[in-house]
């Protein structure tokens, strides 16, 4: 069944975890994990750079069928400077199609408007996304997919680009490896490498250091996030 699974994981493209200790996403890729019926989810992302910072927060409430909708509030400015952003205000959906123990499909989108707390320009941002998902085990999660996003949410640039991620336990359900990356030319072409640690009653914490993407020039920083499952 391993076999099997790997085989459309290269045919396709990857992403999942176990529902016990996922989260819906790694630093900056969605993942195929699906908050559970009635219950609530909470992340908080803070992208740190040397001349810009923002706070990303993402709130999930879980549906049946594999569902769950939300809210993202992102690009909120942390650091005083002369070019302060509308933050984007989204509504989230994502629906799981789960082929087996070890193969999960995932598919969703974030769409939603900028408010003109700044300036008066209002954008209408956008990112969808389709995933593919391998569970390993003790060997690891592996992730994989492909993203549109368009010029009011990613910037100039590509709309299209592949995304991938790993996490891998170095100490089971304790201290995690985790990375992903968002390919192309845009504003989120960057890649995050890092790890996750488990503290009590569902809180994950998760760092990481910040690079550009090959072909962007995006800034170097450091990522810190704040799970609640």
């Amino acid at each position: 069944m391993i076999k099997k699974s790997l085989l459309l994981s290269i045919c396709a493209i990857i992403f999942t975890s176990n529902n016990s200790i996922a989260q819906q996403n790694l630093f900056n890729v969605p993942s195929s994990d699906i908050t559970e019926k009635d219950k609530i989810f909470f992340q908080d992302q803070l992208n740190l750079g040397k001349l810009s910072g923002v706070n990303n927060i993402t709130l999930d409430y879980g549906l049946e069928n594999d569902l769950e909708v939300g809210l993202n509030i992102f690009n909120v400015d942390m650091y005083p400077t002369n070019d302060l952003r509308n933050p984007y205000v989204l509504a989230n959906f994502q629906k799981g199609f789960t082929i087996n123990e070890h193969y999960k499909i995932g598919m969703g989108t974030q769409t939603g408007l900028t408010p003109p707390i700044y300036n008066k320009t209002i954008g209408i941002p956008s990112f969808s996304y389709f995933n593919n998902a391998i569970n390993l085990d003790h060997y690891g999660r592996y992730y994989m997919g492909a993203y549109y996003a368009n010029h009011a949410y990613a910037g100039n640039g590509d709309s299209f680009g592949m995304m991938a991620g790993v996490e891998y336990p170095l100490i089971e359900h304790k201290l995690h490896l985790q990375g992903d990356i968002l390919t192309g030319n845009n504003d989120i072409s960057v890649a995050v490498l890092g790890f996750v640690i488990f503290l009590p009653k569902n809180w994950q914490l998760s760092f990481g250091a910040q690079l550009p993407s090959p072909s962007s020039s995006n800034d170097y920083g450091a990522v810190v996030e704040f799970t609640k499952l």
